[in-house]
């Protein structure tokens, strides 16, 4: 079974009282709610791609603070593994990439509306960062 390496982002905007997370509609599927994500192309860290993918798909530049974690799934038979990054706003670029929404999402509203247990899952860890 082939292996796509991608990676994205869990990004973060602290300038308010709390911090909102960002989450994106799917391509395939507009309803389902994810972190940007995407291949890892020629040449790219893991790390570059990751920033180039959340600027790409929901029009957004960020700064990594540290890695999330790495979740696997499969998907029309190709396995798939993700590297996720925490990452924190440093400013809005443009609108979100054709065909997806940006959403800023309260930590207990990202989680109702994450599509995937995974996802959530690695929410949870990457809230540490910003926990006091």
């Amino acid at each position: 079974m082939p292996l796509i390496r991608q990676s994205g982002a869990i990004v973060v905007r602290l300038d308010g009282k709390e911090p909102r997370v960002l989450l994106v509609t799917a391509k395939r599927n507009p309803r389902n709610w994810i972190f940007p994500k995407g291949h890892i192309e020629k040449g790219e860290t893991p790390e570059v791609a990751a920033l180039r993918e959340v600027k790409e798909e929901a029009g957004v530049v960020g700064k990594l603070i540290g890695p999330a974690g790495i979740l696997e799934y499969r998907f029309l038979g190709i396995k798939a593994r993700v590297e996720y990054f925490v990452a924190e706003l440093m400013r809005e670029a443009g609108p979100p990439e054709d065909g997806r929404q940006r959403e800023w999402c309260k930590f207990d509203e990202a989680l109702d509306r994450l599509s995937y247990k995974n996802t959530r899952k690695l929410l949870r860890k990457a809230w540490k960062f910003f926990e006091a």
